[in-house]
């Protein structure tokens, strides 16, 4: 079964092995390299980071991608796809989901 993708939902990648281990992590498979966290927010997150005395610093920036028809699993999976591929060269391991926002076209 696919994960659950909402607004606050927080994704990892794969690549980064010791950051799953040293802070006791569970995921979802979601794409390719890319987990979903489970039972855990951003705050929480950040709490286990600075407790393993490691860093945690956010890109201030969002990274957005449009897509026509109505929000559901399969529509929002694509639009994190492209997101992803948007920043693979920035060498990102977690991303959070911030917001997913609904508009209507007027013709």
């Amino acid at each position: 079964m696919t994960a659950i993708v909402e607004v606050g939902t927080i994704l990892i990648n794969e690549e980064s092995p010791r950051m799953a281990e040293v802070l006791a992590l569970e995921s979802e498979p979601y794409f390719k390299h890319w987990s979903v966290v489970k039972a855990f927010d951003g705050f929480t997150l950040n709490d286990k980071i600075h407790a393993a005395r490691w860093n945690f610093f956010f890109l201030a920036g969002e990274v957005k991608v449009m897509f026509f028809g109505a929000i559901g699993a399969t529509k929002l999976r694509g639009a994190l796809k492209r997101i992803l591929r948007k920043v693979r060269q920035q060498n990102f391991n977690s991303l959070e989901v911030t917001g997913i926002v609904a508009k209507w076209a007027r013709g």
